[in-house]
Formats: structure tokens, sequence, C-alpha cells
């Protein structure tokens, strides 16, 4: 069982002597391992305990002046590529379309995909295309008695509730300054109604952008590296991937990037590419450097005067919108110039091979590209990466109780903080401030304490297997449907560092993954007794432990957005997850039968209802205030017939106004009337 540490601040004595007033006993943090019936974890390792966030320094990467010359500069152009709606395809998708409220998505109508990453099942059960969800459709999986998964079934829905994206279509080319790519439809199969393309949902649940910069590695399986390449989100594991570097203005040269601490980054570079989310088959990141370049940013939104980063560049002029710049000038604020500046343009051939040669005396071909072009893909990760660092909720009510206020937490409150710590065990995972053990504090180890990447620990069978801390499969649904980070790269390495270091080395694509450091291998005697290949490892079916912070604000829940409420996932718990017995061979040994009194559910639900939460998040202050964003949220119908455009059927949009610093109304929140 993993330790839990308390700060040695007073007022968490006091918190401990109030427990014992109220309890007679300490909390039993065994509770969750019995039913599992292991005696207790052999391989334990130390984790930090709940605290206040203001102590936890945000993981920076290394050497920026390298690459920035000028880092408020760099937010700026952060911010404005975050929400700008142009960078979609289809000139409506921002990455802020979908982390619009407490950095998460809200919406729920056509937000229903068919099933898990490796499910073959193609047909929406819960609610198909443009179909509006209620509450009466959670828990996904709902069986008879909460507090017994083995009860009667009274449905099990392999859907996912996640974010709509655009409609299918193929990119074809970018015009510089257009607000939209040119692009075609392509039929979708699944998402239409009578034969016309409706918006795609995402195969997972979408999480928090907040606090997400503690993070070493992003998306729930993983995949968006801690090493930015400034290319993708697969760092080392793509070979091939190179930035150009100028060196005078008439010479270019291949660079392989890897910026330590860039998860952020390479997390922002995947989203414009993905015919879901953001973009088009066939579009790449040169062709969104080519339209976006010279474009004036958030051409079609309004930004505040008043906005913490952008209000002094917003164009307040009276039928204008956007900030007074282009992105050229931002990217030439912030970056430094030989990432930028050259006489020389870069001419792809059809093959794909690269030739350096002088600016022509006309516009540019659509195979032709500006060194700024060239390497958007880099300034937008790593601009959006500098912008996301900045939000960061650290002033919620668990913060300033840590921060010494005995009176920030009310009674309740503490007694559900002690379930959380003990009982439920909670915190053995969602570890210290940043109530995540995916922390790069955590993983790597600070203060003397060391890092925990891999570690040994019993699975449901109480046998000894390799995990990846922080990523955890607790019974949400079969693991075959979607095997999260059990899955492998597109170049054919295990996602997985486990299962990276327990394959042997000449089946491993990606050489250099091996020459990385992996800091101490937690669980074994002596500490670092080094992985055997073809020891056990329990990847399959795991997904990245979530933050909890600002909870209240996020709904719905897990990577497959099961749960609506907080109540329904403390339940979920409780009972020892939906599908513990079906996945035991690759579950997490925490998971079991929790036997929660009604009191301790209801005052660990209040805990994680109001002491996570940041009124700055909830009053939209800065620094989590934006400009204006017209959100897609279903499709327009005429007497139930769909109503067609180009691509298909047209959007309705909602629209979120801008706020300044000083902030505004929340919108509604997940089913919220």
């Amino acid at each position: 069982m993993k330790e839990i540490l308390f700060s040695s601040r007073r007022v968490v004595s006091a918190l401990l002597a109030l427990v014992l007033s109220t309890s007679g006993t300490m909390p039993n943090l065994l509770a969750a391992e019995r039913e599992g019936g292991c005696a207790n974890n052999p391989f334990p390792d130390v984790n930090p305990g709940p605290g206040t966030l203001k102590l936890v320094p945000v993981p920076t990467p290394p050497n920026l002046n390298a690459y920035i010359r000028d880092r408020q500069a760099a937010i700026v152009l952060g911010k404005a590529l975050f929400w700008d709606m142009q960078v979609g395809s289809d000139g409506v998708q921002s990455c802020g379309s979908c982390h619009f409220r407490g950095g998460a998505d809200p919406r729920s109508k056509n937000q229903v995909n068919p099933g898990g990453q490796n499910n073959t099942n193609t047909t929406i059960h819960l609610r198909g295309p443009n179909q509006q969800l209620t509450l009466n459709d959670f828990p996904l999986h709902k069986v008879s008695d909460p507090t017994n998964r083995r009860s009667t079934v009274l449905r099990s829905i392999d859907d996912i509730v996640a974010s709509q994206g655009v409609q299918l279509s193929r990119f074809l080319l970018a015009i510089a300054g257009e607000e939209a790519d040119v692009r075609i439809p392509r039929y979708d199969s699944t998402f239409n109604l009578s034969g016309l393309n409706t918006r795609r949902s995402e195969p997972r649940n979408t999480p928090t952008v907040i606090n997400s910069a503690f993070n070493r590695r992003q998306f729930w399986d993983g995949r968006a590296d801690n090493l930015f390449n400034g290319v993708n989100e697969h760092g080392a594991r793509d070979p091939n991937a190179r930035v150009l570097r100028a060196t005078g203005l008439t010479s270019l040269a291949p660079v392989k990037l890897r910026i330590e601490n860039g998860g952020l980054a390479s997390q922002a570079v995947g989203p414009p590419l993905s015919d879901r989310e953001m973009g088009a088959l066939n579009r790449d990141f040169q062709a969104v450097g080519k339209r976006l370049i010279s474009a004036k940013p958030l051409a079609k939104q309004k930004v505040s005067p008043t906005d913490s980063v952008m209000g002094a560049l917003a164009d307040t002029r009276p039928g204008q919108a956007g900030l007074n710049t282009t992105y050229k000038n931002l990217v030439e604020t912030a970056f430094q110039p030989g990432w930028w500046q050259s006489n020389l343009i870069v001419s792809r051939a059809s093959n794909g091979t690269l030739s350096y040669v002088p600016r022509p005396n006309r516009a540019l071909l659509p195979h032709e590209f500006t060194l700024a072009e060239y390497n958007f893909s880099w300034f937008f990760g790593l601009a959006v990466q500098l912008y996301e660092m900045t939000l960061i909720s650290d002033d919620a009510p668990m913060d300033r109780f840590f921060d010494g206020n005995a009176n920030a937490l009310n009674a309740q409150q503490i007694r559900g903080l002690a379930v959380f710590t003990g009982q439920a065990a909670c915190s053995a995972c969602h570890s210290g401030a940043e109530t995540t053990n995916s922390s790069v504090r955590i993983l790597l180890g600070a203060n003397g304490e060391p890092g925990e990447i891999i570690e040994r620990m019993p699975n449901g069978q109480c046998e000894t297997v390799i995990y990846d801390q922080s990523f955890y499969n607790i019974g949400v649904r079969p693991t075959s449907e979607d095997l999260g980070l059990g899955n492998k790269d597109p170049f054919g390495n295990p996602l997985s560092i486990a299962e990276l270091l327990t394959t042997p080395p000449n089946q491993i694509p990606s050489q250099e993954l091996l020459t990385l450091s992996y800091p101490n291998i937690i669980g074994s005697t002596p500490v670092n007794t080094p992985l055997v290949f073809g020891e056990r490892t329990s990847a399959k079916g795991a997904f990245k432990v979530p933050n909890l912070r600002n909870l209240s604000l996020t709904a719905p829940y897990f990577h497959n957005g099961g749960q609506s409420t907080i109540r329904q996932v403390v339940e979920f718990y409780n009972r020892g997850g939906d599908f513990r017995d079906q996945n035991v061979q690759f579950i997490d040994f925490e998971i079991g039968k929790l036997n929660l009194t009604p009191q301790e559910i209801d005052d660990l639900v209040a805990f994680l209802t109001t002491a996570l939460t940041d009124d700055r998040v909830v009053q939209q202050k800065a620094p989590f205030d934006h400009p204006q964003l017209f959100v897609p949220n279903g499709h327009k119908t005429l007497f139930g017939f769909p109503i067609p455009n180009l691509f298909g059927v047209e959007d309705e949009l909602l629209e979120i106004p801008a706020v300044g610093r000083n902030g505004g109304p929340l919108p509604k929140g997940f089913l919220e009337p």
C-alpha cells in the first residue's frame, strides 16, 4: 500500500487530532486492498500527501533562452493560438472549443462516440448524432445496487461521452490569410444525419487543461511525450522529426529537438492535424503555418481590452475584432530569429524531399514555405505550452488550509479529507498538492525523494507485475475495448515504459528510447533492480491519473465520460469498480470494495466538490479569462430534417462571451438546466 505522507504544518496535526477525536482510531489505510486478498503491497512507494499547490514549482523546459527571446510575447502568441477559431481546418474549431469551462468541455449534445479505440463497433447505442444527453443516461454502466458491482446490471453501454470536433473532410489547399482551409467533404458512415455529415465525436473524454502543466505526459494514454520534438506528439519515438534552423540568412539545416518538460507542447500539436478534432485528412502543420502566419489573430472573435494577456493588443475599433497585429509579428517577437528568419524558402517535393532555395519574386506555391511557415508546429507547441503553464489553480480552500488557515475548510470538508487520505485511499494515486501522481515532481523525484516512473506492484490477483506509475486499469470498462497505455505508437513502440523496458531491444523500432533515463524502479529489493525481458507488465487498459482540482466544473468523468456526477464517481470506487473481476489480470490492486458508510460518502463528495475548487476558475478571473468564442453545439434542423451546408449539416453555435481579467459568468455546466 502506498504510504501517505502529510505536511508537517500544524494545521495537519490539528486535522489528525480531529480525525482521532471523532473516530477513535486512525483511518484504515488497507481497506482498498482487502477484497483482492493482498495482505499489503510488498513494494510500497512513497508519494506526498495533500498540500498547497503554491509550494510546487511549475515544471519548465530548460534552456528556454535558446528558443524564446520574449517569454511574455510567447504567452500572448500561445493564448491567441489556443482560442483562435481560425486554427481549425473549418475556421470554427479551436483548442478552446473543448476546453472553455474549467479547462474542460460541458457540452451535452452531439458528444457521443461509439466506443473505445480498440473497439471495432461503429454503432452509437446511447444517443446518436445530434442527440441531447440527459441525466437519466448516467452512469453508462448501471447496477441495481450502487454499493455492489455484482448486483443486477441495468445497462452497460460501451459508448464514449467526449467532445464534438470537425466534420470529416479531406484537405486540399491552404491559402495565406484565409479563415479556413480549402477542403472537400468525405462521407462519414458513423456521424451523419440522413446521409449528411455531423461533427465527429472524439474517442475519449476531454480532460481539463488547468494544472495540466504539472503532468509529465499528456493525453489519457500518455502518448504526448515529455520530450517535445518540435513536430508532433511522439518525442523521441519519431526518429525522423526535424525542425529547421537558419545559420545566417542563406543557410538552413535540419535540427533534432528534444525539449524536456515539453509534454504540453507535444500535446498541443496533435489536435490541429486530427481529422476528428480540428483538422482534415492529409493536413500537415506547414499548411497551418502557410494560412495563419500572415493572418490577424482571433480575427472573428472579440478580445476584451482588459484581457490579462492580450488586452494591450485588442482591436477595439468599431466593427473590428481580434488583435491589432499578425501571427508573423507575434512569432518574430517571441522566438529567436534563427527559427524564423531566412532569405531561403523550403521546397517540398512530392516524395517529401526538401530543398532550400532563394525566395522567388512571386507568391509561393502550395509546396513552398517560408522558414516561419515550415516551423509553425514548433512555434505553436511551445507557445501554447507557455500559455497553459500560466493556468495554475492554486487558491482553492484546500490550498488555504495547508497554507495555515485552519478555517478554510469546514467540518464536513475536513472529514472528507480524512476519508480521501484514509479509508478511501484516494491520495495513494491522487497524490500531493497536484492531486495526481502523474506529476513531474512525483515521477522524477524532488526534495530528496527518488523518482518513481516504474514500480512493481501487485495486480488484482496479487501477482507482482510492472506498472508505469500514474497509469492504472481501474475497471471502468473491459480492458479489450480500449488498451490505453497498452497500445503502441504509430512507429510500433509500446506506449508503456514498463513494456518498453521489458521488451527485447531488437524489437523496439525507435532505439533512442532505450538511451533515455527512467529514474528508479520502485518496488524492488534492492531499489533499481533491473527489469527483466519478459517480466510481467500491467499496461493494458491503463489510463493516466487525472488531477482532481476544480472537479465540480469538469463533468463528465473518467476516460469514457461514463459518470455524470462526483457522487457517481465515489460510488464507483466504493463498489470496487465496474469491471474489476473481468480485468483482474491488469487491475490496480487497490481497486476493491471500500465499505464506506453513507456519511463517509457524503463527506468525501463534499470535499471533492468544494474544497478543491478555485473561485478564480469559477469566476473566470485572470489567468482564466479568455476571448469570445463560438462553439459548435450540435446541428440545425427544421421540423426534424437537417439543414445542409457544403460539409454536411449546419452548425448550432453557442457564443461564449469574452471576459477580461476581472472575469464574468461561467458557461453552464454539463447537463445543467
